[in-house]
């Protein structure tokens, strides 16, 4: 996903890394985007919906969070990592749960959880309060069987639109081309299947997806896998 880039900022070094272009560095461009709009926290809350093994989810998540320490070592920007406050939802009831269960508690979190957590009353957002992190059985097994060193990774996580609705059709001609999702037979069915290694750090980090247009540019019907990178 799109980092922030300023136009004041072409061809400027990196204060973390002289030897490039600080729109090239992720670490930048992440400090760059929460001055902006005046936030100190970021990164993306995550619903645990499996319990069938703890020592898996303990492993899941161990790989999960290194990814983003490993992806910001390299930008020289581990000091972004004092502001990365993945809150993780676990409570039983979301085994197995649907994504539209999933939405209806975010939104309700999202209400309080900008004031909350920035301190400030702002129209400004990031996709901290608009996107989260679906973790079902399916999506451990294939991150913990995924090979790391592997140039294409098969490990996913799935990215929720918090704002996401259905369609109306108002003839009522419901497109039956597309296998149902959750009984959805749209196009977009508001979530997507994104490299594990990638959510938190290059889309956490540098999302610049605020809206249903910035959406549709990456969206990629599951059970196909989009890339950030």
């Amino acid at each position: 996903m799109s980092s922030l880039r300023l136009p004041d900022c072409i061809e400027v070094p990196s204060k973390r890394d002289p030897t490039r272009e600080t729109c090239l560095n992720a670490a930048d461009n992440l400090e760059r985007e929460l001055q902006k709009i005046g936030f100190t926290k970021w990164g993306f809350v995550v619903y645990r919906c499996t319990y069938q093994s703890q020592e898996d989810w303990d492993r899941f998540m161990d790989l999960f969070l290194y990814t983003v320490t490993d992806y910001f070592e390299f930008h020289k920007g581990l000091d972004m990592l004092e502001g990365f406050c993945p809150i993780v939802f676990e409570d039983p009831s979301f085994d197995g749960a649907t994504t539209a269960l999933l939405r209806t508690h975010f939104r309700k979190w999202v209400k309080t959880a900008k004031r909350r957590e920035q301190g400030i009353d702002t129209l400004y957002t990031s996709g901290r309060y608009i996107f989260f992190v679906m973790v079902d059985q399916e999506a451990l097994e294939f991150v913990l069987n995924s090979n790391p060193k592997a140039v294409i990774t098969t490990g996913f996580v799935r990215l929720i639109y918090g704002d996401w609705e259905p369609e109306v059709n108002k003839d009522g001609n419901e497109d039956k081309e597309l296998e149902p999702i959750e009984g959805c037979t749209q196009e977009d069915v508001g979530w997507m299947n994104i490299p594990y290694d990638e959510v938190q750090s290059i889309g956490a980090g540098g999302l610049a997806m605020c809206d249903m247009h910035d959406w549709d540019m990456y969206y990629a019907r599951p059970p196909e896998m989009q890339a950030l990178g």
